[in-house]
């Protein structure tokens, strides 16, 4: 397994920490794999002609994700 070390600035440190309480990880290198996890689904599946929609059924609207 390789490892780094990468500085955050104190915003997106907060951040990552509020993510992981929201997901529930403990660590902030958890934080980190689930989204790169999500950044390669979603490469991947633009590569084969996929749109990403955020769909809001409480507001009843759809946004759809164009800049990844």
């Amino acid at each position: 397994m390789s490892r780094f070390t990468v500085e955050f600035s104190p915003s997106v440190d907060r951040d990552i920490e509020e993510i992981g309480r929201d997901l529930g990880v403990t660590t902030k290198a958890d934080v980190v794999r689930k989204a790169l996890n999500l950044l390669k689904y979603v490469v991947r599946e633009r590569k084969e002609g996929a749109k990403f929609v955020l769909e809001n059924e409480r507001q009843n609207t759809r946004k759809e994700i164009v800049t990844l």
